[in-house]
């Protein structure tokens, strides 16, 4: 027979464990908004039987119960849907970074608009065809409409300049942000092995953890497992977190990029980018750890490098190509005009240092408009062939602009062809980026499904509680009358 008093414990088990329920439907309910919470369950198991195996244990009909036990709280969590999670997050942080670089490239390009640089070449040409029709009139509208072109390649190679410095920033920016998240990974796991080694489950530092390491992941690809805590860790402890960089196909480098090692509790930061040719149309940037140079690690700071050494130099290197034969073209047609023999003056476009670029080329001061004519020198008046001349050298002409080999183009197509690709590449980019959203929608939906918190569930399981606590308490009122009848009542 069982002791009412062993009975009196039970229910005090049963009480306690019921709070403790509560408590945690409480904690769960409370943090239903905060961002990368997992909710969390009591596991309760059935408490050792009476009696105990033994020679001298008691006999009766059988071994009784003795309650309950809360064995431990846990959060609820997929390791398989976070890794999908984070390797989603890895693709759309490349992607949406390509688009929107490509996004503000495609604000300074500003095609097709009025005030494009295709609007601005066509004006400049309408104007040189205007001049050879009226073979009397001065040069001042085809110098404003050249001025105003100059202009229009000085603006957009400025402008995308300005947004290359700016990817430049951000590459570093984002270098210095992996080290942070290493480091403060590394704090926390150094606090969860002191609570691990005591027994205990840390579910809301596991939870500022895994935050953590889906903000990593957005930047570069990681790969993260497991170093077992000393001490005495429960068998359900998640223990210390290793995480390294690995490449886009989820390959790790060789040797392995270990940025946070959770067995020796330190970190390996990434080294400073090291950044050549910035300045320049070839530029270049070296990610590395420990003078170890890594590549093709996806996610965000590859994209930005993408964007920095690839995207945005192409686009200002076909610029360039483009001023730089139409200056030297249209200066050789103008050098044959009239106006040019006249004036002593060869060159109507004019750049910087020997070369001209999108960002120097421009108008040569000296030039008026009497020193536009519409006849080549030598000419009888009323001839437009120098006119004509200019004008071919934008609309007629063809010319192997970027010196490759490809078949040549008029200056018109070139820049169509130009404006047309940075459109194809944008929506290509913008594509896989609302792909990759949707991808990662997805699993952070099954994410939630899995380990987000649902008050109307919270709000059922407090009811179950509540009713068990006040069938728990009904017990102990049962037992406190039978223990008042053996006491007070028995031999009176």
């Amino acid at each position: 027979m069982i002791p009412i008093f062993s009975s009196l414990n039970m229910m005090q088990r049963a009480l306690q464990v019921t709070q403790t329920s509560i408590q945690t439907t409480g904690h769960n309910i409370s943090n239903a908004n905060t961002d990368g919470y997992s909710r969390q369950r009591v596991n309760l198991a059935t408490w050792l039987p009476y009696p105990s195996i033994g020679i001298n244990a008691a006999r009766g009909a059988g071994q009784i119960g003795t309650g309950v036990i809360d064995e431990s709280i846990t959060r609820i969590r997929d390791q398989f849907v976070d890794l999908q999670v984070r390797d989603n997050t890895n693709l759309n942080g490349y992607w949406s970074t390509i688009s929107d670089a490509y996004s503000q490239m495609e604000d300074i390009i500003n095609e097709p608009t009025d005030t494009g640089i295709s609007a601005t070449l066509d004006d400049f040409w309408s104007a040189l065809q205007d001049l050879g029709s009226d073979t009397d009139s001065t040069g001042t509208v085809v110098l404003q409409k050249g001025a105003a072109l100059a202009d229009t390649f000085n603006y957009i190679s400025q402008s995308l300049g300005k947004v290359q410095d700016n990817l430049n920033s951000q590459i570093t920016e984002n270098v210095d942000l992996v080290n942070q998240y290493a480091d403060q990974i590394n704090t926390l796991n150094q606090e969860i092995e002191k609570q691990e080694a005591n027994g205990e489950l840390p579910n809301d530092l596991y939870d500022k953890r895994d935050a953590l390491v889906d903000k990593l992941s957005e930047i570069v690809n990681v790969k993260v497992s497991t170093d077992k805590s000393g001490g005495n860790p429960s068998k359900l402890a998640e223990g210390k977190y290793s995480i390294e960089i690995v490449n886009g196909d989820g390959a790790s480098y060789d040797p392995p990029a270990q940025l946070v090692d959770g067995a020796n509790l330190t970190t390996t930061h990434l080294d400073d980018p090291e950044i050549t040719g910035a300045d320049t149309t070839s530029p270049s940037v070296t990610i590395s750890m420990a003078g170890q140079s890594l590549t093709g690690f996806s996610g965000k700071l590859q994209g930005l490098v993408d964007a920095y050494t690839t995207d945005y130099p192409s686009v200002l290197k076909s610029l360039d190509n483009m001023a730089s034969t139409l200056a030297a073209e249209f200066n050789n047609a103008y050098a044959t005009t009239e106006g040019s023999v006249s004036s002593g003056i060869t060159e109507f476009f004019q750049g910087e240092g020997g070369s001209v670029t999108a960002a120097n080329i421009h108008v040569n001061e000296d030039l008026t408009g009497n020193d536009i004519t519409a006849n080549k020198n030598g000419s009888p008046t009323g001839d437009n062939s120098g006119a004509t001349a200019m004008a071919d050298v934008i609309a007629s002409n063809t010319y192997d602009v970027d010196g490759n080999g490809d078949d040549p183009v008029t200056l018109k197509k070139y820049l169509e062809s130009l404006v047309g690709q940075i459109g194809v590449n944008a929506q290509s980019a913008n594509q896989f980026k609302s792909n990759s959203e949707t991808t990662l929608e997805a699993a952070q939906n099954r994410r939630m499904s899995v380990s987000g918190v649902s008050t109307d569930e919270e709000l059922t399981n407090l009811i179950q509680f509540q009713h068990t606590y006040s069938a728990s308490a009904r017990v102990v009122t049962t037992l406190d009358s039978l223990l008042d009848t053996l006491i007070n009542k028995m031999g009176s």
